[in-house]
């Protein structure tokens, strides 16, 4: 009876191996389009199972016909799943070592989970968050990327300030990556996010919470355009960011278009940028926004703004242009602020620009002493 000839590996030819004459390296050969179990770091739980889509790459030199894509999968079962920042470093050398390469990428995407409670309710459920990441191996230099897309709700303020009754709004997402020297939370950037939006969203809403949501989205309007720069300034206070890209799409609910914009910053570009800021303007001081302040003594006192127009005798969409500073408040109306806040009328008054006559007076009669106290402000 005759067997069958077994040949080991090392008897069957590998091209991979082979000369290539072409003299042409490869910038990134691998595999893309893997689904594989994985665990993530969690805030609140310390860990989280999901399933990622993964890619996994090395730059090819010019000499290898090609790469050999089954190392791949030996490395990553070495891990068991366990793909973090603490432990990408290890895989991406494995992944160098293992396929004889100086640059090695990996890449994922994964559904990530936090509970979230309802704002009114305290209804809870688990919402789904987009989640991804690249890291990167040359040589010895390591990089890492982490993204999240956050879907939030956007409100438009020019819809609100030209009606009288509502305003359009969405929902839209904002896809931020970023970079740290430190380590980030997933949950912090998506907090960080929704901060800024006119409202975050929820998988589970009661009425009272469906309530909370649609006022709270009305009270604080939001371009595109204040979206992304607005997530920019929350991400970069996180801790030692050094990259950050902001994107935001609004799914319009009036236009069949969708209204997009992006920022994209770095700790090199922006010391550059301050450093031409100081140059250009260095005493130059900051515009005070008397609307920003009235939104603040409003939310101090629990009022929403179409409780404050109602007392005022306005409409919301004019009081949005006063916080918005697009018009500026009659000496009657700042009279009435004063009351409603609990704040004296001089002290409202000056917020807004308006010195009073019984200041005026003051001035008048002795203005050397008003010049002493500017001298005094501007040394200190």
């Amino acid at each position: 009876m005759k067997h069958d000839k077994i040949e080991s590996a090392s008897s069957l030819p590998d091209h991979a191996s082979e000369y290539d004459g072409r003299q042409l390296p490869i910038d990134r050969v691998g595999i893309r389009g893997l689904k594989y179990p994985i665990t993530v770091l969690d805030k609140d739980h310390r860990t989280q199972h999901t399933v990622a889509e993964l890619g996994l790459f090395v730059g090819l030199p010019a000499r290898f016909k090609g790469t050999h894509m089954s190392r791949f999968i030996e490395v990553l079962n070495t891990v068991r799943g366990e793909l973090t920042i603490r432990n990408l470093p290890m895989i991406l050398s494995q992944i160098q070592h293992r396929l004889n390469s100086e640059d090695a990428f990996l890449e994922a995407s994964f559904p990530y989970f936090i509970e979230k409670e309802a704002p009114v309710s305290k209804a809870k459920s688990l919402m789904e968050y987009a989640c991804y990441f690249t890291a990167s191996a040359k040589g010895e230099q390591t990089a890492f990327k982490l993204g999240v897309q956050v879907p939030v709700k956007s409100l438009c303020p020019c819809s609100k300030a030209i009606s009288e009754r509502g305003a359009h709004n969405q929902r839209s997402v904002v896809d931020v990556q970023v970079a740290s020297s430190g380590f980030l939370w997933i949950e912090d950037v998506v907090n960080a996010v929704e901060a800024c939006a006119s409202s975050p969203v929820y998988a589970l809403l009661k009425r009272s919470d469906e309530k909370f949501v649609t006022e709270k989205a009305y009270d604080n309007p939001k371009f595109v355009e204040d979206l992304v720069r607005d997530v920019v300034i929350a991400i970069r206070a996180l801790d030692s960011v050094t990259y950050v890209k902001v994107s935001a799409e609004n799914f319009e609910s009036i236009h069949n278009h969708e209204a997009y914009a992006e920022i994209e910053w770095s700790t090199d570009v922006g010391q550059q940028t301050q450093g031409v800021l100081d140059v250009v303007s260095p005493t130059k001081r900051t515009r005070f926004s008397f609307g920003r302040w009235l939104k603040q003594q409003r939310t101090e006192r629990h009022l929403s703004q179409s409780e404050l127009a109602i007392q005022l005798g306005v409409t919301s969409s004019f009081l949005s242009r006063i916080e918005s500073d697009e018009r500026q408040p009659s000496a009657e109306h700042l009279e009435l602020m004063a009351t409603i806040l609990g704040l004296s009328t001089e002290t409202v008054m000056l917020r807004a620009g308006v010195v009073p006559d019984t200041i005026l007076q003051l001035v008048q009669e002795n203005p050397e002493r008003l010049k002493q106290l500017y001298s005094a402000n501007s040394m200190s």
